[in-house]
C-alpha cells in the first residue's frame, strides 16, 4: 500500500538538526519513553548510528510529508530477524493530525513483511495517546494488553498500551 504523499527515505545527516529540535520539544516527547531537553547533534548521531551500521538489521527512516522532512519511523529487529519493535515520531507540529503517521506506519509495516521477513511487529505506547493508538489500529495493529502504571511521565504514572500486527493480519488486511 502506496500513500504517495508520504515518503520514508534514508536518513540525512542534514535532517539531525531536525531530530534535535524536536526532541527537546516537550510537546513533541509529551507521550515518548525519553524526556524532552538535553539533545544534541551528538546524541542524536549516535541514535542514527545504531539503525544504520553494517550490522543492523533494524531500519530507520526520515519521513517526509508533502516535499518536507516531518519526523522519523523504525522498526528495531530482535533475535533471529522474525519480530521488530516500531516506533514513529511525527516531530513538525504542523503535521499533526492530517494521516501522516498512518501512511508512514503502513509503508514501514510493508517494509517490514516483505522486505524485512519480519512476522511479527509490536509497539508499546502511553495509553494517554490516543491519536497514536488510533493510527495503529487504522495500520492493523491489534491491542495485546495493558501495563498498568508502568512509565512515570512528568511526575504522573501512566499505563502502556501493548500493541501488535502478525504477518497473517498484515496479508488479510492488504486484501480487504
Amino acid at each position: 500500500m502506496s500513500d504517495q504523499r508520504v515518503v520514508l527515505r534514508p536518513i540525512l545527516e542534514s535532517d539531525l538538526s531536525d531530530y534535535v529540535r524536536w526532541l527537546n520539544d516537550p510537546d513533541v516527547t509529551e507521550f515518548m519513553q525519553i524526556e524532552s531537553g538535553g539533545h544534541t547533534l551528538a546524541t542524536a548521531r549516535a541514535w542514527l548510528e545504531q539503525f544504520s551500521g553494517p550490522s543492523s538489521a533494524s531500519r530507520a527512516w526520515a519521513i517526509e510529508a508533502d516535499g518536507r522532512h516531518i519526523g522519523n519511523c523504525n522498526l528495531t529487529s530482535h533475535g533471529p530477524g522474525h519480530s521488530a519493535h516500531y516506533g514513529i515520531m511525527i516531530g513538525d507540529k504542523a503535521a499533526w493530525g492530517k494521516g501522516y503517521g498512518t501512511a508512514a506506519t503502513r509503508q514501514a509495516l510493508h517494509i517490514g513483511f516483505t522486505e524485512m521477513g519480519l512476522h511479527r511487529v509490536y509497539l508499546d505506547t502511553d495509553a494517554r495517546n490516543f491519536r497514536a493508538i488510533r493510527c495503529y489500529e487504522k495500520s492493523g495493529f491489534r491491542h495485546e494488553g495493558v501495563l498498568r502504571k508502568a512509565r512515570l511521565k512528568r511526575g504522573t504514572w501512566a499505563d502502556t498500551v501493548l500493541m501488535a500486527v502478525l504477518l497473517e493480519e498484515w496479508r488479510e488486511d492488504q486484501g480487504s
